[in-house]
């Protein structure tokens, strides 16, 4: 099992960036007025940032530079983060290994790619879906866009790759270029909508990069619901083609 000692990462380099990453993301308070729980951190296997340091146990021990960035919208609940705590690594629930699955079905090394999320905190109790921001907060909302900027500055991915419509619905905020998308809350409000699934080289201004992205299925969905996406789509294709086509 891989486990990082922190207390001898290079600060200079990518992993000492994602330390200090996670140590901001745990001095983001969560939203007023609501039972969110704050970021706890310190997973030394592989997991999602910020719980852990969102890379696959390959490229924790070889220090690979990520082309890939996969946003999901909020780590889970804290439940989950218990459960996970004793292993210290999740990459042996559904949705890394689908993830993994994914990304070499479309010809992606998994090990490329950095996995974070648009929010920092935890769900309370037990239920891992549900609306995370039930009313905005726009100091929150800030802190945790300013601290997503700062990944894809440092990573300049290649592609994007927008986990599920609750980040989709939102991620005009950080690529305009994706305002089609903005306040979707099916499928078919992205897949028909007049960008379609998947945009390349569009401009990550607050970044400084240009990059391909594209929206897929919570991987905790597994296959058995690409069918029913499919449907949505004028020219059907498999998330496997999709995201080939975007890392192309």
């Amino acid at each position: 099992m891989s486990r990082v000692s922190f207390a001898y990462i290079d600060s200079m380099s990518l992993l000492g960036s994602i330390v200090r990453w996670q140590a901001e993301a745990l001095k983001i308070p969560p939203p007023s007025d609501t039972n969110l729980l704050p970021a706890v951190g310190g997973l030394p296997g592989p997991a999602f940032f910020p719980e852990g340091l969102g890379l696959s146990e390959s490229a924790l021990c070889q220090n690979d530079r990520p082309t890939i960035i996969a946003i999901g919208h909020n780590f889970g609940c804290q439940e989950y983060r218990t459960e996970i705590q004793v292993a210290g690594r999740e990459d042996d629930k559904p949705t890394w290994r689908n993830l993994d699955a994914l990304l070499g079905q479309a010809g992606a090394n998994p090990s490329q790619c950095f996995r974070t999320n648009w929010f920092v905190g935890l769900l309370p109790g037990g239920k891992q879906t549900g609306r995370f921001l039930r009313k905005p907060d726009y100091e929150y909302q800030q802190a945790c866009l300013s601290l997503l900027v700062k990944q894809i500055q440092m990573i300049k991915p290649t592609a994007i790759l927008i986990l599920g419509p609750e980040v989709a619905s939102r991620a005009s905020n950080l690529i305009p270029a994706l305002a089609p998308w903005r306040g979707a809350e099916r499928w078919v409000d992205i897949d028909q909508s007049t960008i379609g699934h998947s945009v390349r080289d569009v401009e990550v201004s607050a970044a400084s990069i240009r990059t391909n992205v594209v929206a897929l299925l919570h991987p905790s969905f597994g296959i058995a619901n690409q069918g029913r996406r499919m449907k949505n789509m004028h020219v059907p294709r498999t998330e496997a083609e999709i995201l080939r086509a975007a890392l192309e």
